[in-house]
C-alpha cells in the first residue's frame, strides 16, 4: 500500500512538472521550487531496506551499460551525484557508464541544494555474468582470508581461470575438479593489507571477469568441522570404505559439506552403497570419479538429492583404488 501510494504521488508529481514547468535536458522540476526547499529524489524508485540491507535497484547482465536518469526538485538548485560502491562516477541528472564486471555494487544517488541541503537514495545494482563466465559461489569459506594462506573459490566454469586478482596484487590460480562441487586453489598475498576488496578473475586468453567481493581478516573464524570418523582405511576396488555407510543418513543434513582426507595415487569419490554419486545419482562411467595425487581433501555439498539418494540406496560410503582415508568430516 506504502509503495502504491508513494508510486502515485510521484506520477502526480512529474505530471504537473510536465504542465506547469519549462523543461530542458538538465531543468526539470517545479518553477515554483526554491533554493531554500528541502531537496527530493523523485524517481528513480527505490524499495524499502531489509534486514538491514537496500533493495535491489536494477539488474543488468555484464555487457550492458547502466543507462538512467533522475528526477529532483528543486531542479533549478540542487547537483546530482552518482556514487558506485562509494566511488563517484557520475554528476547530473542522466548517468551512461561502461559495463561493470559481475557483481553485487551498491549504487548511491546524492542530491545537494546550493544551501547546502542534501538527501541521498542506495539500492543495489545487481551485474549478471554471460553464460560460460567463471562464475564464483558466495560461500562463507571462501569469502573470508588470512593473508599468506591457500585459499578456494569454488564456482562454475572456474577451469577457465588461471590467475585473480584482490586489489592490485595477483595470484595464480589451480584448478580442482571436485564432482560438480568444483573451485580453484591460490595462495593469497601476504602483504595484502586487511579489508574487503572487488576480485577479479583472468583466462588464459586475458580475458578478465568479476568475482565479487572478498575480505581479508586477520584470523578465521573458529571452524565448525565435525570429525565423523578419523583412522587410516585404504580404499581399493574390493574393499570400499563402509565404517559410516548405515550411520551417514543419521549423521548428515541436507547443506552439510562432507570432506575426506585422503593422500595416495589413485581415483574415488562419495557414492550410494550402489555406487551411484552422491551429488548426482549416476553410475560408472558417468560417476566422475576424483583423481587423487598426493595429500587432498575431497568436498562433497549435500542436498536434499544426496540425502533422498542415501535413504533409497542403503547409505553412503566411499569407493575407488589407490588411495588411503584419514578422516571425514562434517561442516
Amino acid at each position: 500500500m506504502k509503495k502504491t501510494l508513494y508510486k502515485l504521488i510521484t506520477a502526480i508529481v512529474v505530471l504537473s512538472m510536465g504542465m506547469l514547468c519549462s523543461c530542458s535536458e538538465d531543468n526539470e522540476g517545479f518553477i515554483s521550487a526554491t533554493e531554500d526547499d528541502f531537496p527530493q529524489i523523485l524517481l528513480p524508485w527505490f524499495g524499502d531496506w531489509e534486514n538491514g540491507e537496500p533493495a535491489v535497484y536494477k539488474t543488468i547482465s555484464r555487457d550492458a551499460e547502466l543507462i538512467d536518469s533522475t528526477v529532483v526538485t528543486p531542479a533549478l538548485y540542487t547537483t546530482v551525484e552518482w556514487f558506485i560502491d562509494d566511488e563517484k562516477v557520475c554528476e547530473g541528472t542522466k548517468i551512461q557508464l561502461a559495463p561493470l564486471y559481475a557483481g553485487e555494487y551498491i549504487l548511491k544517488i546524492v542530491a545537494t541544494t546550493t544551501k547546502g541541503k542534501q538527501t541521498s537514495r542506495m539500492g543495489k545494482l545487481v551485474v549478471l555474468p554471460l553464460d560460460g563466465d567463471p562464475t564464483p559461489t558466495d560461500a562463507a569459506s571462501d569469502r573470508l582470508v588470512v593473508p599468506g594462506m591457500q585459499a578456494k573459490l569454488h564456482g562454475t566454469n572456474m577451469d577457465k581461470v588461471v590467475k585473480i586478482t584482490i586489489g592490485n596484487k595477483e595470484a595464480a590460480a589451480t584448478f580442482v575438479s571436485n564432482n560438480g562441487n568444483d573451485y580453484i586453489e591460490y595462495t593469497v598475498p601476504s602483504d595484502l593489507a586487511l579489508g574487503i576488496y572487488r576480485i577479479t578473475l583472468t583466462d588464459s586468453d586475458g580475458n578478465v571477469y568479476g568475482g565479487d567481493k572478498i575480505e581479508v581478516s586477520d584470523e578465521l573464524p573458529v571452524s565448525e568441522e565435525t570429525t565423523l570418523w578419523e583412522g587410516s582405511f585404504d580404499v581399493t576396488w574390493d574393499t570400499p570404505f563402509t565404517a559410516l555407510q548405515t550411520q551417514f543418513k543419521d549423521l548428515v543434513q541436507s547443506g552439510d559439506i562432507v570432506r575426506a582426507y585422503v593422500t595416495g595415487d589413485g581415483q574415488g569419490t562419495m557414492t550410494t552403497a550402489w555406487w551411484n554419486n552422491i551429488l548426482t545419482g549416476k553410475g560408472d562411467p558417468e560417476r566422475g570419479d576424483i583423481t587423487i595425487n598426493g595429500s587432498m581433501v575431497l568436498e562433497f555439498a549435500l542436498t536434499d538429492y544426496s540425502i533422498e539418494l542415501m535413504n533409497e540406496q542403503d547409505g553412503a560410503i566411499f569407493v575407488g583404488d589407490g588411495y588411503t582415508i584419514t578422516k571425514i568430516t562434517k561442516e
